[in-house]
């Protein structure tokens, strides 16, 4: 480093007055010069990229939205057919058309109470998954046990069947 600071005193005491300030001014111009491409104007040039590219992203997060909007409106059974109401015949028609038959059905108003021994558990799923999406019947209340044999369980479940709003 000093062998450096060395030949370069060297060099500037050769110069005179003139022509170091000549090398001082191309010094800064040099400097100045790579401070704007290396900062500036990759700045620049993104910013203006990315005004460019504002437009078509705000489009395309107005169309997730609209998007989103619809999907939850779907979600939410907002369907023009009424669906028609929970009754004893259509609950064991459902359940029958799964393989499930229950052990009790009872219906007191609004709701439904069911009990199932021995059933498939996946069946049972399936059904009640069905039944929430055709019919919006939602579960209420449930008890699920275990039996020994794989995916069979005893279920109590209470259901209710959401009203159109």
């Amino acid at each position: 480093m000093s062998g450096f600071r060395q030949s370069f005193s060297g060099f500037w005491s050769a110069r005179n007055k003139r022509e170091q300030n000549m090398l001082t001014a191309a010094a800064i111009v040099i400097v100045l010069g790579l401070l704007y491409v290396l900062l500036i104007d990759p700045a620049l040039s993104g910013r203006k990229d990315l005004e460019k590219s504002l437009p078509a992203l705000r489009q395309q997060a107005a169309e997730v939205q609209a998007l989103s909007k619809e999907a939850a409106a779907a979600g939410t059974g907002t369907s023009t057919a009424p669906v028609p109401p929970m009754t004893r015949e259509s609950l064991e028609a459902s359940l029958a058309s799964k393989g499930l038959k229950p052990q009790t059905l009872t219906l007191t108003g609004e709701l439904a109470k069911l009990q199932l021994n021995a059933a498939s558990f996946s069946g049972m799923v399936d059904w009640l998954a069905d039944m929430q999406r055709t019919a919006r019947v939602s579960v209420v209340d449930a008890i699920i046990e275990p039996q020994s044999q794989q995916d069979t369980v005893n279920a109590t479940l209470t259901l209710r069947q959401q009203k159109p709003e």
